[in-house]
């Protein structure tokens, strides 16, 4: 039992909310095609890809509340502002098109510079890439970092190389590169606008006022077969 003049230990819980100006924030403008997620003691963050067709994604940064552990059971409150929490959070994002906005939206300065600074980044990667490859020929020194990058700039490399996903035709079931307009190996079509687009299909001959040859087959695509079986006929 505690004497009169002793005291036990006290559990200290500050309260960590936010205070002082919560209306200031911070804008973070992405135009990487990656989605980022941060984690802090005070909060994990998102920072979406820039969706295709799009020229940026945008982040609204609000203020938060921390806590310092002063040891003891103490706990020195604080409050971050949104500017200090978005700079924390591009430490390492910045040279993958990520930064602070100066205002509420991006200027077109900001990201053309933006841009700039991603490509640099991208190209160095890119030699980066070549001067291993060039070692030794081993994928495992090549990173997904480097396989971006390349992908990003749209350059061809041999350590870049990526399998295109195949796609099954609906009518004789082979394997066919997606989005394709005539299946190679039984001339079905596939897609009925782009073929009339490349002349190919009932479509392109309708258009042209002229009868396609059907020989039996709906789709309407002139094969060696066909061309033969016209000939025998004539």
């Amino acid at each position: 039992m505690a004497t009169a003049g002793q005291r036990g230990p006290r559990n200290i819980l500050e309260d960590t909310r936010a205070s002082g100006d919560t209306a200031a924030t911070a804008y973070i403008a992405s135009i990487s095609d990656q989605d980022w997620y941060i984690s802090r003691t005070h909060g994990v963050y998102h920072i979406p890809a820039c969706a295709k067709g799009e020229a940026y994604a945008l982040v609204l940064i609000t203020p938060r509340g921390d806590a310092l552990d002063l040891g003891d059971n103490r706990r020195f409150p604080f409050t971050i502002s949104a500017r200090e929490i978005a700079e924390d959070l591009l430490q390492d994002l910045h040279d993958h098109g990520v930064f602070v906005c100066a205002g509420a939206r991006p200027s077109s300065e900001e990201l053309a510079a933006s841009s700039s600074r991603r490509d640099a980044y991208y190209h160095r990667l890119v030699s980066e890439g070549d001067t291993m490859w060039a070692r030794g020929h081993s994928f495992r020194e090549i990173s997904d970092l480097h396989r971006r990058a390349a992908m990003a700039l749209g350059v061809e490399r041999e350590w870049a190389y990526v399998p295109t996903r195949m796609a099954e035709c609906p009518a004789c079931g082979e394997r066919v590169k997606p989005e394709v307009a005539v299946c190679k190996h039984c001339g079905a079509i596939l897609d009925a606008e782009k073929a009339a687009k490349h002349g190919l299909g009932i479509g392109a001959a309708a258009s042209l006022g002229t009868t396609p040859v059907s020989d039996g087959d709906a789709s309407g695509v002139q094969t060696p077969e066909k061309n033969r079986n016209v000939e025998r006929k004539r």
